[in-house]
């Protein structure tokens, strides 16, 4: 009968969902269903989603997020009621306000707790009414909202994992003071004896958050730290971080997560015990890692969007293409992303680098609006039902009133595939068998629950929890959580029937404090996640004393993860004078172990550090002479600033010529004019100086074998624009060419290369249109090298006027998207690819805009492009850095390490920045981007620049299908239904 209740109840529920329109729903692949469970007013801006012992969800969201001041009303959690059972959330009631910016929650047994930054707090019903009136604030002072507090987990070992972003506290003793695992992150140091601060405990009616504003930001790292389930032993997992929005564990308890950075690309980690990912490291920075031995490598690729939303999904009865996956939102490109593991040794790898995609909007979103679809994907969540729920955020980037109301708009959606059924579980949780089959589920409230129950019950019970982890069906996620829960009643348990036992008793024994002698043994398994669980645990138990078992793991060591994590051990383990002995070990592998952990806590002289620059081995001296500077290979982001040897150069940005002919038939060819720049297509000669007033300018590479003809047209092209054109001839000759004496005047400057020695430099004045040049020795009697070319386009063509968004728009339909692209990557145009980047060419300074035609609308652009600073993306405020030399330093932060700090300029230069020499550092309410532009473009250039960005989109399988939708997907799912 219960089944057939419950089927009944979802097939109103789609009946329901019938009446939606198409922008109710994201678009799926035809093996999903999809409906909307809950939508605005009953929720706005919902942001963190999770599930409640009676599987309710429950919800944060209110008006926090972005700019709230001391006085915007609270964030609330509220639970969501279906009560008439048709599929839609129709009611909800308010179980916790009060709070800063809700961006994380996790139930465990009676508590709730909730990740608004600066605080964390838990709140819990004591008298039965279902409204929290119990309020704990446990931790406070964690920094703001926009790199805040994320991720809560429950793991099985009964620790809370959270993810925490790089911005920091304030630090005002005592009132104001985050834990010391905090403030490691930041590198913010305290008064010694200063007492670590408590929690404070509330009532719904006297509790206060604390207030600190998003401007207040940047430590020096983020990180994944975990505590005890009342807030004690908090400690530091792994760190690197620049804002990690989410983490999720498979069921291996295998960790993945997604870090946000605002130029390269946001990145897939898998953190370990130890792991340092790269942000804030204390001297190398590399932000995906992978080829980069001082840091933790990457877990996927790169992509250019906002990820938010991580969950790991296994649930029996899925198909294989959508089980034992992760799923990860990305908010900016309104899509989810499925990701299957492919595990190369101990390194998590995606099994294909282009991920598959679950649902999508159609298209991306700009920072201040979307359109279309609502869709704007945050949290994920596995139901109780088996289905996929997803948080939708409102249309706005922050809160938005209408009347003095707040009117974003919110969606939470149900995913699942259409071969399985959403149906809620009868449970058990009085018996042992029901506790045990909570144990296995995938939702975190009843394994956790039935976990603490089952612990709370002791020893009498082990017999009962080995005779199911006997069992021949046994899930995945049931043997892990089995294998923890018996760990935790008897310490001495230990199970090494699979890999995977193996591996999670390895850990239970590093829980329990217990040096088991298997562990040891474990740095010899076949296996290399066995081994790096070993290492672990070895590194967590502080095994001074195996530090000779991991030297011999280290010699012969060729896993990537495994070597990284037994360094890192070596490096708490083994003392500092017995690691600066091994640098002189005849072993290459011992002598880099020795070196990367030396380094990293920056325990070596210069002097100390110079001889193995000369060392044998390629690596070790290479990672020496990066350290000391001299031969640094650090991560230039735009173009080269010199060449050192030929190499075939990339093509200009932006060329303003076009239609070269040369009359031999040679080749021509565009090139940027610059120090190490070849002078002709045919010949090795490179130029050795070129003026400042000439660097960086478009010029024609011509051909040697051409500069002895002495009369006819050499070659002809066509300027684009008006330009300043510069005829550079080997200064051996006597004169210019007959042909250019009427046209192009002498000026002072000098061109140096190897052949020819001297270039003289002559300007003309000429019209946009057809040019023709002639022959090199026209007139000329001396030996010489072919002349070349170099243009300085005229683009920009202000008319004296301030255009505006309604002046431009109706130019769009007649725009001109050549011009709009140069005058997007050309220095003498709008030069917006000194900061950003179109499909890899430009400076990475700025958002990356291969794609924004996907998430913006033309007014949205032009917006952007007018008054830069009415809504700035994260992570491109501009930040002002005083130095104590009197210097001051303004734009956004690249990179950061312990001792630098790189920031972006004005023009796309870039500055380096010592750490020690830092006076302040502030974040300013203004974009780094300049105004101005609707001065220095006419309103048609503009309308050419939107247009031309307005075609970069997605490839075409993220359209939007035809907008007369109907969720097919909903119809087969009630034929289905009805049919049982």
């Amino acid at each position: 009968m219960r089944s057939i209740l419950t089927a009944l109840c979802s097939t109103l529920g789609t009946l329901g969902n019938l009446y939606a329109v198409p922008a109710d729903f994201p678009i799926v692949a035809e093996d999903l269903a999809v409906s909307l469970f809950a939508r605005d007013p009953i929720v706005r801006n919902p942001c963190a989603l999770t599930f409640d012992s009676q599987g309710r969800p429950c919800v944060g969201m209110g008006p926090q997020y972005r700019s709230p001041d001391p006085d915007t009303e609270p964030d609330s959690v509220w639970i969501l009621k279906d009560q008439d059972k048709d599929g839609l959330a129709d009611a909800g009631h308010k179980f916790a306000t009060g709070f800063n910016s809700i961006q994380g929650l996790a139930w465990k047994g009676d508590w709730l707790w909730i990740a608004n930054a600066p605080d964390l707090t838990r709140v819990r019903d004591t008298d039965g009414d279902d409204v929290a009136d119990e309020y704990v604030r446990v931790y406070t002072d964690l920094g703001n909202l926009e790199h805040g507090l994320h991720g809560l987990n429950f793991g099985p070992d009964g620790r809370l994992y959270m993810s925490k972003g790089n911005s920091k506290g304030l630090s005002i003793i005592p009132d104001r003071l985050a834990p010391q695992a905090f403030r490691e992150l930041w590198s913010i140091e305290v008064p010694p004896g200063t007492p670590e601060p408590q929690p404070t405990i509330f009532t719904a009616a006297s509790y206060q958050k604390n207030y600190q504003n998003p401007r207040d930001d940047w430590g020096v790292t983020g990180g994944i730290l975990r505590c005890n389930d009342d807030g004690s032993n908090l400690e530091i997992i792994s760190r690197g971080f620049r804002n990690p929005w989410d983490i999720a564990f498979d069921n291996r308890f295998d960790w993945l997560g997604t870090d946000n950075d605002q130029t390269m690309g946001d990145k897939i980690f898998t953190p370990f015990f130890g792991s340092h990912f790269g942000w804030g490291h204390p001297w190398s920075y590399d932000w995906k890692g992978d080829d980069h031995l001082p840091t933790a490598p990457s877990s996927g690729p790169l992509f250019e969007g906002s990820g938010a939303g991580v969950i790991h999904c296994a649930i029996p009865g899925y198909p294989s293409n959508y089980n034992n996956v992760f799923f990860i939102n990305d908010w900016l490109n309104r899509e989810i992303f499925i990701y299957r593991s492919r595990w190369d040794g101990a390194w998590r790898k995606p099994d294909r680098l282009k991920l598959e995609i679950l649902a999508h909007a159609g298209g991306g979103r700009s920072m201040p609006l979307s359109k279309g679809r609502s869709f704007d994907p945050v949290d994920i969540e596995m139901g109780p039902d088996g289905a996929i729920w997803i948080t939708s955020w409102g249309r706005q980037y922050g809160a938005h009133y209408e009347n003095n109301k707040l009117a974003n708009e919110g969606r939470i959606y149900r995913v699942w595939p259409k071969d399985y059924s959403p149906s809620y579980p009868s449970r058990d949780t009085r018996t042992v068998e029901g506790l045990i089959g909570d144990l296995g589920s995938h939702l975190p409230a009843w394994r956790t629950n039935a976990q603490e129950e089952l612990i709370r019950r002791g020893k009498s019970i082990e017999p009962f929890l080995r005779a199911a982890l006997r069992k021949p069906d046994l899930s995945v996620a049931l043997e892990t959580w089995l294998v923890w829960t018996i760990g935790r009643i008897n310490p001495e348990s230990w199970f090494e029937e699979n890999t995977n036992r193996k591996i999670q008793s390895i850990r239970v024994a590093a829980f329990n404090g217990r040096l088991h002698p298997a562990i040891r043994q474990a740095l010899a398994d076949k296996e290399p996640k066995v081994r790096l669980a070993a290492v672990i645990a070895l590194r967590e138990l502080r095994a001074s004393g195996s530090t000779a078992a991991l030297l011999n793991l280290a010699a012969r060591e060729s896993d990537r993860i495994v070597y990284y994590a037994a360094w890192g051990a070596l490096m708490d383990l083994l003392p500092e004078n017995q690691r600066k002995t091994l640098l002189g070990d005849r072993r290459a592998s011992i002598r880099l172990a020795a070196l990367l952990g030396l380094l990293e806590e920056d325990a070596l002289s210069k002097k100390e550090i110079d001889p193995h620059t000369k060392d044998k081995d390629a690596v070790i001296a290479a990672l020496s002479a990066r350290r000391l500077g001299g031969k640094h290979q650090f991560e230039h982001r735009g173009r080269p600033l010199a060449a050192t040897g030929q190499v075939q150069p990339p093509e200009p940005l932006a060329i303003p010529f076009s239609n070269v002919r040369a009359s031999s038939g040679h080749a021509y060819r565009a090139a940027t004019l610059r120090r190490g720049a070849a002078c002709y297509t045919d010949r090795p000669y490179l130029l050795t100086h070129v003026p400042p007033e000439l660097e960086g300018l478009t010029f024609l590479q011509t051909a040697c074998d051409d500069a002895d003809s002495e009369s006819g047209i050499t070659v002809s092209l066509n300027l684009k624009y008006p330009s300043t054109v510069y005829l550079i001839d080997d200064a051996r000759a006597e004169s210019m060419p007959r042909w250019a004496q009427s046209q192009w005047k002498p000026t002072s400057l000098v061109i140096k290369g190897n052949d020819p020695k001297r270039l003289k430099v002559y300007r003309a004045e000429l019209p946009s249109g057809p040019l023709t040049l002639g022959a090199s020795r026209d007139g000329i009697q001396a030996r010489k090298g072919n002349y070349i070319i170099a243009v300085q386009p005229r683009i920009l063509a202000p008319d004296g006027k301030v255009a505006t968004v309604e002046s431009v728009l109706p130019l769009l339909e007649g725009a001109n998207l050549e011009r709009g692209q140069d005058l997007f990557f050309s220095l003498h145009g709008a030069n917006c690819a000194s900061c950003h980047q179109v499909k890899g060419r430009g400076n990475n300074h700025a958002p990356d805009l291969s794609e924004i035609g996907s998430r913006a609308s033309a007014k949205v652009l032009l917006e952007s492009i007018l008054k830069p600073s009415a809504s700035i993306v994260e992570g491109f405020a501009a930040q002002v850095i005083s130095t104590r030399s009197g210097e001051s330093y303004t734009g956004v932060v690249l990179e950061e390490t312990g001792k630098r700090i790189t920031m972006a300029m004005l023009g796309g230069k870039t500055s380096t920045i010592q750490r020690a020499d830092i006076l302040s550092r502030e974040s300013l309410p203004i974009s780094a981007m300049p105004p101005g532009f609707g001065v220095i473009m006419n309103r048609q250039q503009l309308a050419d620049l939107t247009a031309w960005l307005i075609g970069l989109k997605k490839s075409s399988t993220h359209r939007d299908p035809d907008s007369s939708f109907v969720p097919q997907s909903l119809l087969q799912k009630i034929n289905i239904q009805l049919l049982r």
